[in-house]
């Protein structure tokens, strides 16, 4: 096994598992995705990859391989003291402790000041702080023009990045070409130093306001929503075309994932596709949890694979740290799983349950090919409600992929091994505390969450 490739970490922001058109979607939906197409017939592609309830979240969880639960980031904040707390050994400290090169090239959402990227384990940093969200503010009636003000940050290593340029309505459009070129430039500067990197870039697209950049404005045809799935396409593509420029594409890893299902907001119009499933962003439902990943490793990765084995974004981190036979801090609970041999071919993914927070709520369990429900969640578009079920709700996951038909009833085994996998995860808090939302450090005040149905 290669002891040193680069990785190359591309993370979209609300992609559904029916958008790129390996996984159903692409010229179905007048946007088509070639080059995504392309790289996942170079790769694995997998149809059971679980990520985290929201964008926080799912971030947190991809680079501390930890539960949000755990580090405090369950929910998308929007301003305020929150993020990862600096005690957590980050995935790009990890890299960086190996002798890597480590940048992140857009959006963060995981913190401002001490929290920023660059001061916990990236060398470099170019992007958005937060969401796009803010971004509507001063395109909205009666906005007074200071409520947020975002910005585009920038920052070096061992310092909290500095704003330099508005993030409105003007740059939006254009933010992720920016991205894209200063990523390359980035790559190319490490290929000529002969320095192993890891670079983690975070596309703003396709997350609200769609806002076409003007090369794709009106190119599908099928409105905004589609023209930035072409953009999509168009900059994974830039990507992967530099590395075959620097002839470094045999050495380098590639993961190309979505951070969660897609939104179910009834005045943004039309929006991801969930693919098979039912549910959208913010749920427990297969629609949330699953999206589209795929993983290119020449010579270790067999080409066109395709798997419905579970794996998480947790998962990631545990299998870097045994690429680069890392020493992590035995100070904390992991729930990231190792995949080198799955994704190798030499042996199954090492992973058969997963828990489902919502916030610091266990809304669900998926045990193999089942999930019990806890909260039952409206996914009508527009609307967004829920409540705790009188009791639990179990779907066969395999054969019932919208989640419909209940067999609680039929299959009362399955508490018995939820029951397991959640006392494991209490007794480990035990332990090892979470930490509070916005903390600096694991509290054994905070509590393992809500657990079960009431």
């Amino acid at each position: 096994m290669p002891s040193r490739p680069n990785v190359l970490f591309i993370l979209l922001d609300n992609v559904g598992y029916g958008d790129p058109g390996c996984y159903g979607g692409g010229e179905l939906r007048m946007a088509p995705t070639p080059r995504i197409d392309a790289l996942a017939g170079q790769g694995l592609r997998l149809t059971n990859f679980n990520v985290e309830a929201e964008c926080t979240p799912t971030r947190a969880a991809i680079l501390t391989g930890r539960m949000p639960i755990r580090t405090g980031c369950h929910h998308a904040a929007h301003g305020g003291h929150y993020g990862l707390a600096p005690w957590e050994y980050t995935m790009p400290q990890m890299f960086k402790d190996a002798g890597y090169a480590t940048a992140c090239f857009g959006k963060w959402h995981l913190g401002p000041g001490n929290r920023h990227p660059t001061m916990l384990g990236f060398d470099a940093w170019y992007g958005i702080q937060d969401s796009s969200d803010p971004v509507y503010d001063a395109m909205t009636v009666g906005h007074d023009g200071v409520s947020r003000e975002p910005k585009i940050w920038e920052g070096v290593g061992g310092a909290p990045g500095t704003p330099v340029a508005d993030y409105d309505q003007h740059t939006r459009p254009l933010i992720d070409e920016w991205v894209t070129a200063r990523a390359v430039e980035w790559m190319r500067v490490q290929a000529a130093a002969d320095t192993p990197f890891f670079c983690y870039v975070p596309f703003t697209r396709v997350h609200h306001p769609a806002l076409p950049h003007p090369d794709f404005a009106g190119r599908s045809g099928n409105g905004a929503y589609a023209d930035t799935m072409l953009e999509v396409d168009h900059r994974t593509g830039q990507l992967l075309d530099v590395l075959d420029e620097l002839e470094v594409g045999d050495d380098t890893i590639v993961v190309w994932a979505s951070d969660n299902g897609p939104p179910s907001h009834g005045t943004l119009g039309p929006q991801g596709d969930p693919g098979p499933f039912r549910g959208c962003l913010g749920t427990a439902y297969e629609g949330q949890l699953r999206v589209p990943c795929i993983v290119r490793w020449p010579g270790q990765v067999q080409a066109g694979r395709v798997s419905n084995e579970m794996v998480s974004c947790m998962d990631f981190y545990a299998t870097w740290a045994n690429l680069l036979a890392a020493t992590l801090p035995d100070d904390r609970a992991y729930d990231s799983l190792d995949l080198t041999d799955f994704l190798a071919g030499s042996g199954p993914s090492p992973r058969s349950s997963l828990l489902c927070f919502i916030g610091q709520r266990l809304a669900a369990v998926k045990y193999q090919q089942f999930k019990m429900h806890f909260v039952e969640y409206g996914t009508e578009p527009g609307r967004r409600y829920k409540w705790d079920l009188a009791f639990p709700q179990v779907y066969n996951i395999a054969s019932d992929p919208k989640e419909e038909w209940d067999i609680l009833a039929t299959n009362l085994w399955m508490s018995k091994k939820v029951e397991e996998v959640v006392t494991a995860y209490v007794l480990s808090v035990f332990e090892h505390p979470n930490i509070a939302a916005g903390g600096d450090a694991p509290d054994p005040a905070v509590g393992a969450g809500i657990i079960g149905a009431r």
